[in-house]
């Protein structure tokens, strides 16, 4: 998973997207034949001023085919693409220019109202990428994209501007325009198989881990013994949660080794078949599994049942605050370009949109 504060930078590569989508028509086909054109002919029949936005030309042939063409090349080499439609191909470069003049009509409307291009920032966050993808994979990413690095950190400042252009725009709608009561109760009573949950069971747990894969008997007495003595200590008063964060080699000591609530089966079953055998409260036995030792907790067990309105309620209000809130700025960038002069030279995809 892409941690957060990264995924401002694929507003710069979503149109790695476009890679896969060349390539669903070649999974189909192991037995792979030769391309019967070039990138270059493929791409041959975008115009030189693809979109333009108040009269001034936001997309230029040169931006599409500097994004596509590596990629294009690339699935052509390998043999992805032997007989791609036309019409896949013109559906790819509407959507991609699409997208390019929104960008654009974003950071307009954004620098408009005050928001500044933050360079050092962007710089910041492309260091980010490099760290988390790796130098050679980074620079890859760039290849695929076909841009220089100067021109990927005007990209990315630019969308982590219309990030926040966006996000302020949906706190202010959000703000103003917050869910009822009543409409998160006709949510809850109009969709009920939502509400309903399975069986859980919920544990906290104490793990001390084996040294290596192969831990030999010494060492599993060892630990043995040391969870029996941390058993009594606990039986005797002391507090779970704070032995957890001592004592506890699994993450959730940062939670006082809590768990949450969890689904048969989601556990090994060792860890699971003791946890079934505790009351509420009770502490087991050492417990081991593939993980090492265990001192398990048994929490609340919730029977399969629909979960209430109350409980659910806060959760409903948020799902459906951020639906109004993302449909009220689409609402608003077709306000804006409906405000707008613009134009995209290119027919509209005759084939499903992506």
């Amino acid at each position: 998973m892409i941690p957060k504060k990264l995924r401002k930078f694929n507003i710069v590569l979503s149109a790695f997207l476009v890679l896969g989508l060349f390539a669903v028509s070649a999974a189909e086909d192991t037995a792979v034949k030769p391309a019967k054109k070039s990138a270059d002919e493929l791409l041959a029949f975008i115009p030189a001023e693809v979109a333009l936005l108040n009269d001034k030309v936001v997309v230029s042939r040169d931006d599409v085919v500097k994004l596509l063409k590596p990629q294009l090349e690339q699935a052509l080499l390998n043999g992805a693409m032997p007989e791609i439609p036309q019409a896949q191909i013109e559906a790819v470069v509407y959507n991609l220019s699409k997208q390019l003049m929104t960008y654009e009509l974003l950071l307009q409307s954004a620098l408009a109202e005050g928001g500044k291009l933050d360079m050092a920032e962007a710089e910041k966050l492309l260091n980010e990428q490099r760290q988390y993808h790796g130098e050679e994979a980074f620079q890859e990413m760039l290849k695929m994209q076909g841009m220089s690095i100067e021109e990927v950190l005007k990209r990315v400042a630019g969308g982590m501007l219309i990030e926040k252009y966006h996000e302020d725009k949906i706190e202010a709608y959000s703000k103003d325009n917050p869910v009822s009561e009543e409409e998160a109760k006709k949510f809850y009573d109009e969709h009920p198989d939502r509400f309903e949950m399975p069986a859980s069971l919920s544990a906290a747990h104490i793990l001390l881990k084996f040294d290596s894969n192969t831990p030999d008997e010494a060492e599993k007495t060892r630990l043995r013994g040391k969870l029996a003595e941390l058993r009594k200590s606990l039986l005797a008063g002391a507090d779970f949660a704070e032995a957890a964060k001592r004592h506890s080699a699994c993450p959730s000591k940062e939670q006082g080794g809590d768990l949450g609530q969890f689904q048969e089966g989601q556990m090994v079953p060792e860890f699971e078949e003791a946890l079934k055998k505790l009351k509420t409260g009770e502490i087991s036995d050492p417990v081991e599994t593939q993980f090492g030792y265990h001192l398990i907790k048994a929490g609340e067990r919730k029977e399969a049942g629909k979960v209430d309105f109350a409980e659910a309620k806060e959760q409903i209000c948020e799902q459906l605050q951020m639906q109004k809130a993302e449909e009220a700025f689409r609402k608003h960038i077709d306000e804006l370009l409906a405000k707008s002069q613009h134009k995209i030279n290119l027919p509209e995809p005759k084939m499903p949109q992506f």
